[in-house]
């Protein structure tokens, strides 16, 4: 696909993102997007994060790899198997105010981005929306690791975050858009 090619399907994607008004219709339309990727892009996906965590510490990395695969593999197959339900398990409820915000981060952060690499940064982005939008899940699954010896973690059914107060330090953070609240850490 040319590079105007796949600057239009970015935006043709953040275009029906938008059109979502329930957590229903958002879970259609993800679902629709993702089964457009193949197994090749899941497994270029893998090969970018352990590119990513060539320079992570080993000790980090061994702890935050299976979290992330966990975070991309485990989303698609919940996102994949929950569609093919008769009954999906998804809210029904009007989206938060927060979610056209993140389309436009999603569109502009992509855009920004290595071209030949926007569709696997799209995944990703599509991925975090089921969680964040869809599920009310944190973006990144409980028991992931953040330096300091910190992590995701569900208490009382409530997840928390080291890194939550931080979300302004990052211009394409999932923190704004997600669930979790602050741990007192």
């Amino acid at each position: 696909m040319s590079t105007g090619g796949k600057e239009a399907s970015v935006r043709r994607t953040c275009v029906r993102l938008r059109s979502a008004k329930t957590g229903t219709e958002l879970a259609e339309i993800l679902y629709r997007e993702v089964s457009d990727y193949s197994l090749f892009d899941l497994q270029a996906m893998r090969g970018r994060v352990e590119r990513d965590l060539r320079s992570v510490p080993a000790g980090y990395r061994q702890r935050l790899y299976p979290r992330v695969m966990e975070q991309i593999f485990d989303t698609h197959h919940t996102l994949i198997s929950t569609m093919r339900r008769d009954n999906p398990d998804v809210t029904d409820e009007p989206l938060v105010g927060e979610f056209q915000e993140f389309c436009a981060m999603v569109e502009r952060t992509c855009l920004a981005g290595d071209e030949r690499e926007q569709h696997l940064e799209l995944l990703y982005f599509l991925l975090a929306a089921f969680n964040l939008f869809v599920l009310g899940r944190p973006a990144h699954p409980a028991g992931t690791p953040f330096p300091g010896g910190f992590e995701v973690e569900v208490r009382n059914g409530e997840y928390l975050c080291p890194v939550r107060e931080k979300a302004d330090d990052v211009e394409n953070a999932l923190c704004p858009y997600c669930p979790a609240k602050q741990s007192d850490i």
